[in-house]
């Protein structure tokens, strides 16, 4: 006779492990990075900071295309995410297919003047306890992140605020 289960709810079935790594590979179009944002907000529920890694992988995922050969014909972007199941630090990166340069975290300058655009990094290491990248214009890059777990999407807008 089979016993009645008592499924743990979603969100513990799905961090059912001490902790989760998820990776995928999407095609380098535009349309991609909505899709790659709500599918970080699904693996982020619950933790807090939902809103805040959503925010995070769409810059990435969008400098990815627009920077580097990931967003011209036939390119892609990978992601990955680590989330532990108790630890205080999430990891968030996007590969790209490398090309014009190294991603600069920095604000750049035109003629002495800041240029329109370009905050996306900026309030992203704002968000997060380490923004770094690796890899090189001919292999390309993963630009990742540590995220802390421990801080509410709240706490951290009103610190940037403050």
């Amino acid at each position: 006779m089979i016993e009645k289960m008592h499924p743990p709810n979603r969100w513990e079935w799905m961090r059912g492990t001490d902790r989760m790594m998820w990776q995928c590979v999407f095609p380098g179009e535009h349309d991609q990075v909505g899709l790659v944002r709500r599918m970080v907000e699904a693996l982020f529920a619950g933790t807090g900071r939902q809103n805040d890694a959503a925010l995070i992988v769409s810059e990435l995922a969008t400098n990815a295309l627009l920077h580097t050969r990931s967003g011209q014909a036939g390119g892609w972007f990978g992601v990955e995410v680590y989330l532990p199941e108790n630890g205080p630090m999430a990891y968030l990166g996007v590969c790209d297919l490398g090309g014009a340069g190294r991603p600069r975290f920095d604000r750049q300058l035109a003629d002495g003047e800041l240029t329109i655009g370009g905050f996306g990094l900026a309030i992203v290491r704002d968000l997060v306890v380490k923004l770094s990248q690796i890899g090189s214009p001919a292999t390309g890059h993963t630009v990742w992140v540590h995220l802390d777990l421990k801080t509410r999407d709240a706490e951290c807008a009103g610190a940037a605020a403050g």
